[in-house]
């Protein structure tokens, strides 16, 4: 059939030679970040990860055997809140970009002459999203570096960690911030957990002497845990102050 041009968005397969030169204009794509930043399939999440502050939409052309090379035809930037997740963020460009590929199809085929090559510079990937991606790594990670793993997954995956040869599950994760005598300490390895009466949430250190506080826990075989019940359960009340989560 004859159409002028191809457009794609989200799609995860290259598209063979034949199939982009079949269209006169060629083929295009809506993609989730400000090329070449984040090329590939997973450019939101990896933005939320790495704590970046902006992103965007850009509009580019299809290119057989690579993803993410070609021209970019048009851009439109974003900021990215300070606690925005993944669904937001989504949410967010997914109505801009749709606004943008409606102005770049109104400008047709013009604006296909003013495209640019990608900067060779600042180039990134965002590879595919595994599950294993959702464990801590306590040693290697600070606390704003869970949290933003934490709205990276949202929706996708719970975050998890080890515990007495258990994988579980934690909710309600926040940076901790308060000043108390034990988070002071440089003693205690990353993965220490202390329940935090005043807040009623279970802290854990990170990388740095950083803290996250937790506010429910998902343990195998049993309803979601307060951050309360988990410490009466598995501190042993007064008799032992702490335990360690491992990656």
């Amino acid at each position: 059939m004859k159409f002028d041009i191809g457009v794609v968005v989200s799609f995860g397969h290259l598209i063979p030679s034949h199939i982009i030169d079949s269209f006169p204009l060629g083929m295009i794509n809506v993609h989730g970040s400000l090329l070449p930043r984040w090329r590939g399939s997973a450019p939101i999440i990896h933005a939320l990860k790495n704590g970046d502050t902006r992103t965007g939409i850009s509009i580019m052309r299809i290119m057989p055997k690579k993803f993410d090379i070609g021209d970019i035809i048009a851009q439109e930037e974003t900021s990215i809140d300070l606690h925005e997740t993944q669904p937001e963020l989504y949410k967010k460009l997914a109505l801009l970009g749709s606004k943008l590929l409606l102005k770049t199809m109104e400008k047709l085929p013009e604006v296909l002459s003013s495209s640019v090559r990608q900067n060779e510079d600042g180039i990134t990937y965002a590879p595919k999203i595994k599950p294993d991606m959702s464990f801590i790594k306590w040693k290697e990670m600070n606390a704003k570096n869970v949290y933003d793993l934490n709205r990276a997954l949202t929706g996708l995956y719970s975050l998890k960690t080890n515990f007495n040869n258990k994988v579980i599950k934690i909710f309600g994760i926040q940076v901790f911030s308060n000043s108390i005598n034990v988070i002071q300490s440089e003693k205690n390895e990353p993965g220490t957990a202390f329940y935090h009466k005043e807040t009623d949430s279970l802290i854990v250190k990170c990388k740095d002497n950083t803290w996250v506080s937790i506010k429910t826990i998902g343990v195998p075989g049993k309803p979601k845990l307060s951050a309360l019940n988990f410490a009466n359960g598995f501190l042993g009340g007064k008799r032992q102050k702490f335990c360690i989560f491992t990656t």
